[in-house]
């Protein structure tokens, strides 16, 4: 697969995520939310048809909304998984208590994760039957995403307010676990789904797509690395507990977590592809 639009949304997503940074205290920051979740939509949808196909496309989005408003819908209610918050309406609107673009926000970065958790078990052949450890090693892959994310959008921008605090900057420890409950169902629906479903899904061992997956996950990764080298070194600010925290603390802390985590995944998964690169000239 190497349609160039594709490859043009992945450099551009990555230059928008690396220079976010530099948006902050701008009229434009404002337009960041929308443009990070939208870009990776249009990306799927030119992405994805090929590689799982139509139907199960359509599926894994239906999946991945109900599933995480559910969830996400019930936290907000009584604090179960995630813990007790609130979304501002710095998101604009919402569906209930959850605004609308926090669904395509999970879809997005689901779907990346369900093609990296491929590779990384070498779960590429069509009809492969590793689907639930696709569905184990994507979840991982997913809250490393979340772990290197909440505390800028929750304590920093105040996206969504945590009423009880957190020792993670303002995060508790349960968001993080109700997150993997939550991306956990949404792989394993699917995967019952694909167990189940006479569409089968369609995968081609196409490198170049898992590429052009690991592309936009490296674009996502950048905006962290992006944030401990540009974002600002002084300043605070404080949590709805209370709670004051430096700004360059939390800049550099998910720096660091992001590299360890998702940077971790990068390489591993890179290397991979590398590796069935070589195995392909080689046959």
């Amino acid at each position: 697969m190497r349609n160039p639009v594709i490859w043009a949304i992945v450099a551009i997503y990555a230059v928008f995520a690396a220079g976010k940074p530099l948006l902050v205290d701008t009229p434009y920051f404002s337009a960041v939310p929308l443009v990070s979740i939208l870009a990776p939509v249009l990306f799927i949808l030119l992405h994805a048809p090929r590689q799982i196909g139509w139907k199960n496309l359509g599926v894994f989005f239906a999946l991945a909304f109900v599933i995480s408003w559910s969830y996400e819908s019930l936290s907000i209610a009584t604090g179960f998984p995630f813990g007790n918050y609130h979304y501002t309406d710095e998101l604009g609107p919402k569906l209930g208590t959850v605004p609308l673009l926090i669904m395509p926000a999970y879809f997005g970065v689901c779907y990346i994760s369900w093609l990296i958790a491929r590779t990384l078990i070498d779960a590429l052949a069509p009809g492969s039957s590793y689907h639930w450890s696709v569905v184990l090693v994507a979840a991982f892959v997913m809250v490393m995403w979340d772990l290197s994310m909440d505390p800028s959008r929750a304590t920093i921008n105040q996206v969504w307010i945590w009423r009880d605090g957190g020792a993670y900057f303002g995060v508790p420890f349960v968001n993080f676990a109700g997150w993997f409950l939550c991306v956990a169902t949404i792989f394993a629906a699917f995967a019952i789904w694909l167990s189940r479903s006479a569409a089968k899904e369609v995968v081609t061992p196409d490198r170049m797509a898992q590429a052009q997956a690991l592309g936009l996950y490296v674009g996502l990764f950048a905006e962290f690395v992006a944030f401990t080298v540009l974002g600002p070194k002084t300043g605070t600010v404080t949590d709805a507990v209370g709670q004051v925290w430096n700004l360059r603390d939390i800049y550099e802390s998910l720096g660091l977590v992001s590299i360890f985590t998702m940077g971790f995944v990068i390489v591993l998964t890179a290397l991979k592809l590398a590796a069935a690169g070589r195995d392909e000239a080689a046959r």
